[in-house]
């Protein structure tokens, strides 16, 4: 009985990843819901540990001392947004209870080659074999579908061949490695390069002497903040190679005044003028933000099929969404609770002490919270229905680590005391 309703849970979840890759938000929202409301043993102690991550609700509620005058419905989409992380982690956590580690990883793994074909066969028929040498054109050819599974299966795979754990044997491995690899290529998509580099990095980053961390941390800071600010001249053309250089380009922020530059520069446009708006409040607004408040772009931009917009709820920058609407309460929130996750599970990853299980979902939480840190400037990560199956990794290593750890602390506490009694 418990292994078939281990198997109906790992099938939820696959068809949860099935169902972000399509963007459809009910169901993903709703098999998120099944599988966080079902009584289990011990629900409660689970739920518990979500707490760090429902902290993330607090500066919401604090954008209600400016935002409350503005319009309902808008303040509900804000909390509808910001609860998003929560739902998501929760769903992990539940799952940690539900389903044995061994399954876990290979639905992981079975979703990033199932959503690898489906990007390559929607590809294919959109752009006949053709997209198979060019799948940055096949991929703005479908639309905006797409789901980081590839990256995430491909994670797994690496790590547990990284500390010896048999998920597969040794053909079925290669083949899924493989299929995960090409997935990730057929995306074309530069928030699914990131979130890939980001544990590629971390396979390696255990070696590195402690001396060099909290520069590397630092140098890796800056970068992000400052480069976005520079604009990077590029001939513009359709290819992968290019759209990856004139990323900063794209994003970078200004005050563009033709209509070529602001639609070319969209994101930085947009990202201009909400910290414009942000800058134009009083001391509240600054602190607490304003829930519900509209970013006023100053001119009407078209946005998606038969949407002309001056005021926007929602930006591509998450960290301006945060500021915006949360204030820089919101900012320090979410940096102190998902730096804290990366220093305090960096120490168990880096232990090579350390139980190898323990450590692979240490490094799955630091690569997942990375992968959002980043992502987060130019997708609005947190928020985005599309990275459901990152927050879910997250919420389920989160659960793990933390039982495992303290399964191992009793045993420890256990052994003392049996040698202290024959020390006695």
């Amino acid at each position: 009985m418990q292994q078939v309703n281990q198997a109906v849970y790992a099938l939820l979840f696959l068809v949860m990843v099935l169902a972000s890759f399509f963007h459809m938000q009910a169901p993903v929202l709703g098999l998120a819901v099944l599988i966080i409301l079902p009584p289990v043993k011990h629900q409660f102690a689970a739920i518990k540990m979500a707490g760090v991550f429902a902290v993330l609700l607090i500066p919401a509620m604090l954008g209600l001392i400016v935002g409350y005058r503005n319009s309902t419905y808008l303040i509900f989409k804000d909390f509808y947004y910001f609860s998003i992380p929560i739902l998501f982690t929760l769903a992990g956590i539940m799952l940690a209870r539900r389903i044995e580690v061994e399954l876990f990883l290979k639905t992981v793994v079975i979703a990033g080659v199932l959503v690898s074909f489906l990007v390559t066969g929607i590809s294919i028929s959109y752009m006949g074999v053709g997209a198979l040498t060019d799948p940055y054109s096949a991929h703005y050819a479908i639309g905006i579908v797409g789901a980081p599974a590839p990256p995430i299966a491909l994670a797994c795979l690496l790590f547990t061949w990284k500390f010896n754990i048999k998920l597969f044997q040794r053909n079925l491995f290669r083949l899924f490695l493989g299929v995960n690899a090409f997935g990730v290529y057929m995306f074309a998509s530069r928030t699914y390069l990131i979130i890939t580099l980001c544990f590629v990095l971390l396979l390696v980053a255990d070696k590195i002497k402690k001396v060099w961390i909290f520069p590397v941390i630092f140098l890796l800071g800056v970068f992000v903040i400052v480069v976005p600010f520079f604009t990077i001249s590029l001939n513009s053309d359709s290819t992968f190679l290019n759209k990856i250089m004139g990323s900063f380009n794209e994003v970078s922020v200004g005050n563009f005044n033709t209509e070529q530059d602001i639609n070319l520069r969209y994101r930085g446009y947009e990202s201009f003028m909400a910290f414009r708006g942000y800058l134009s409040g009083g001391l509240p607004d600054w602190i607490f933000g304003g829930l519900g408040k509209l970013i006023d772009l100053k001119t009407v931009v078209h946005l998606g099929e038969d949407a002309d917009l001056q005021y926007i709820p929602v930006l591509h920058n998450g960290w301006l969404y945060i500021l915006v609407k949360t204030g820089a309460v919101g900012v320090l929130v979410y940096m102190s609770i998902f730096f804290g996750l990366i220093v305090t599970k960096w120490r168990t990853y880096a232990d090579a002490m350390s139980k190898p299980i323990i450590r692979i979902f240490s490094a799955f939480i630091i690569g997942c919270v990375l992968s959002l840190l980043l992502t987060n400037y130019i997708v609005t990560a947190f928020f985005n229905m599309e990275m459901s199956v990152v927050m879910v990794l997250l919420g389920y290593s989160y659960m793990n680590v933390h039982v495992l750890m303290h399964k191992l602390k009793i045993r420890e506490q256990a052994i003392e005391f049996q040698l202290a009694g024959l020390n006695i």
